[in-house]
């Protein structure tokens, strides 16, 4: 669905050049964080590294030609209710959501990793601060610095 927006944009030529270069950069960005998003969905984020230059590049681009679109808004957009602003106002539309849907992914993932994090940490503080027991003896035992391996070890 991208590339074929992506080529409608390209063939439109009749389109002011900021305009254009505006609606190239909005497609390129938009495939770019599809992309970004299914690896992030199939569990591959290593893959997306890859992604990190070019998306700052795009990232920069963007900024950039949406300045200059803001600059030349009346003469290269037209009047309000223009067929031109509307383009404009789609591409936003369909950038704007695959944005959404990959804030959505990072804060799923930032949880997840943050609960992995913690799960650990909370164990970590169990093994590092173990339970003490009364011994055979009546007295309390000492566990600490013993790992769960020499534990194991010393019962046996």
């Amino acid at each position: 669905m991208i590339m074929t927006m992506q080529s409608r944009t390209e063939q439109k030529t009749d389109l002011p050049k900021t305009v254009h270069k505006f609606l190239s950069i909005t497609d390129q960005l938009t495939a770019l964080l599809a992309k970004e998003n299914h690896y992030l969905e199939t569990r591959r984020p290593r893959e997306s590294r890859a992604l990190v230059g070019e998306k700052l590049r795009l990232t920069q681009d963007y900024r950039e030609a949406l300045g200059q679109l803001r600059v030349e808004e009346a003469s290269a957009l037209g009047e309000k209710g223009s067929d031109i602003r509307k383009q404009v106002a789609k591409k936003t539309e369909i950038f704007r959501s695959e944005l959404a849907r990959h804030a959505k992914l990072i804060i799923r993932l930032k949880s997840i990793s943050e609960g992995v994090v913690k799960a650990i940490s909370a164990e970590a503080m169990k093994q590092k601060n173990p339970v003490q027991h009364y011994g055979n003896n009546g007295r309390m035992t000492d566990n600490r610095g013993l790992t769960a391996s020499l534990t194991l070890d010393c019962n046996i």
